[in-house]
C-alpha cells in the first residue's frame, strides 16, 4: 500500500508543499527526501516509467531530466545536427534577433500537471508524453522537466546527472 510519510499516502496534493516539507500535527515540519533515479540510458528511463504506470504510485509526481536530443521541440533546433545546445543557448539569449517562443511557454506544461493533480489524473509519465505535450502547449518540453523537478517526489534521469558535478550543478541538484 502507500506509505505515510509522501503525498501518494492521501491521494490529496494539497498536503504537498513545493519545498519537499511536510507539516506534522504540531506544526513542526520535517524533510520528505526527493528520490533521484539515475540509469544508464533514456531507454532504461522509458522501461521504468512504464513500470511505475502500472504500480499504486503512479500518481506520484514526478519528471525527467534529459538532453535536448531528445526533448527539443523547437523546428530548427531540434532538425539540427549536433550544435543543439548551442542553437539553444543562442535563442534564449536572443542572438539574431530571435527568441525561442516555446520556451516561453514553459509554464503551461507545469500548469497542466498542477491541474491533473487536483483532479487526482495525473499519472507517471515518459519523455515522448512530455515531448507531445510540449507540442501540443507549443511549450519547451526540456525547460518544462527542469521546472517540475521542483515539485516532483522522483527525479528520473541518466545517472551521469547524478555524477557529473557540471550537470549535477546546472540543474539544481
Amino acid at each position: 500500500g502507500p506509505c505515510t510519510e509522501c503525498s501518494c499516502s492521501s491521494g490529496k496534493e494539497a498536503d504537498k508543499d513545493t519545498s519537499n516539507t511536510k507539516k506534522k500535527e504540531n506544526g513542526d515540519r520535517s524533510f520528505i527526501p526527493k528520490i533521484f533515479f539515475g540509469t544508464r540510458t533514456h531507454k532504461q528511463i522509458s522501461q521504468i516509467t512504464r513500470e511505475l504506470k502500472r504500480t499504486a504510485y503512479s500518481s506520484v509526481p514526478m519528471t525527467i531530466l534529459s538532453s535536448r536530443d531528445y526533448t527539443c521541440i523547437h523546428p530548427v533546433v531540434s532538425s539540427s545536427g549536433s550544435n543543439r545546445n548551442e542553437m539553444c543557448v543562442e535563442l534564449l539569449e536572443g542572438k539574431h534577433g530571435k527568441s525561442c517562443l516555446y520556451y516561453h511557454g514553459v509554464h503551461k506544461v507545469s500548469e497542466h500537471h498542477a491541474l491533473q493533480s487536483a483532479h487526482r489524473m495525473y499519472q507517471a509519465w515518459d519523455i515522448e508524453d512530455l515531448v507531445s505535450l510540449g507540442k501540443k502547449l507549443r511549450a519547451c518540453a526540456y525547460f518544462a522537466a527542469r521546472e517540475l523537478m521542483v515539485g516532483a517526489d522522483i527525479v528520473f534521469c541518466p545517472y551521469n546527472y547524478l555524477l557529473d558535478p557540471q550537470i549535477r550543478e546546472s540543474v539544481s541538484i
